[in-house]
């Protein structure tokens, strides 16, 4: 059976637990991240630490562990588990809470890591292209206190996805209220135009960038800063590919000459299918291809 490790434990998880009051059940306070990794090393680990510190940080869940504890006991566990190639998840609660009529409310955070066989994408996918939905009843609210954050609060996203397959597709591209592409249940979004340059949403951080700021028809978003879409965006760069930080419309999505996916489970996803409308020649594109074969994944 299994084992995961909980605030310091290696425990089965079959009988795994935490406290009925922790917040993190109670009313879904946490963060997440979910990583890859492929003979025994976790792709991309610092950037996957970082961004769920940074989170934590704005979200006042308190953090006990430093990141090379973090990295230790990842490498227990998959060790423990016989895992080499595997999916984990790191999640932080703000745990339980005590109130101390001195000095207030005190939190006592959890911390979990899990890890699982890693199970990849149908490889049809890759070869052929993913169909995406779009999302119109439902939008993003960038000025959520937990815009751009993975946190626990993903029962809009998963129900969306679940509608997704449904219609047979693999994922459902979210707008937020402005009418705006964000992202997708579970993924960062790319297009390319008829130029070549990639065009992606810009996260909050990005946003504080005067040009990119002038860029977006928005103040705040909800673009989660993906680990994956990091790389794509420095493997860009670096290779001379044009990245455009900017609002991108239902319109430039429909008119794209590709469009691709990136998380850390599928790495970079062709999409040649929105709906019914096809996208560029229907099959996955050159820029897309050759995006794929210059990051890790």
């Amino acid at each position: 059976m299994a084992s995961v490790w909980i605030n310091g434990e290696y425990i089965d998880e079959s009988t795994a637990s935490v406290s009925a009051r922790d917040t993190g059940l109670l009313h879904g306070i946490g963060v997440f991240t979910t990583m890859r990794a492929r003979d025994g090393q976790v792709i991309r680990l610092s950037a996957h630490l970082k961004r769920l510190r940074e989170s934590c940080d704005t979200l006042a869940i308190p953090v006990l562990y430093k990141d090379e504890e973090l990295s230790e006991t990842i490498d227990q566990l998959l060790a423990v588990n016989g895992l080499t190639d595997a999916r984990l998840r790191v999640t932080i609660t703000r745990g339980t809470t005590l109130h101390d009529p001195l000095h207030g409310p005190h939190a006592h955070p959890t911390a979990v890591l899990m890890a699982s066989p890693f199970d990849p994408y149908p490889q049809e996918y890759y070869d052929n292209g993913m169909t995406v939905t779009v999302l119109d009843q439902y939008k993003l609210n960038p000025y959520d206190i937990q815009a751009g954050h993975k946190t626990l609060d993903y029962f809009s996203r998963l129900t969306a996805l679940r509608q997704a397959t449904r219609c047979g597709a693999g994922e459902a591209l979210w707008f937020n209220v402005h009418n705006y592409l964000q992202s997708g249940s579970i993924s960062n979004v790319f297009i390319v135009d008829p130029s070549g340059s990639l065009l992606t949403p810009p996260t909050n951080e990005e946003l504080r960038d005067d040009k990119v700021k002038s860029a977006t028809a928005y103040p705040r978003s909800n673009v989660l800063p993906g680990t994956t879409r990091g790389a794509v965006i420095d493997a860009a760069n670096q290779a001379g590919i044009a990245v455009r930080l900017q609002t991108v419309t239902i319109s430039d999505l429909l008119e794209a000459s590709e469009v691709f996916l990136t998380n850390s489970m599928m790495g970079v996803m062709p999409v040649t299918r929105v709906e019914q409308k096809p996208i560029g020649t229907g099959a996955p594109g050159l820029v897309t291809k050759r995006i794929a074969g210059l990051i890790d994944v």
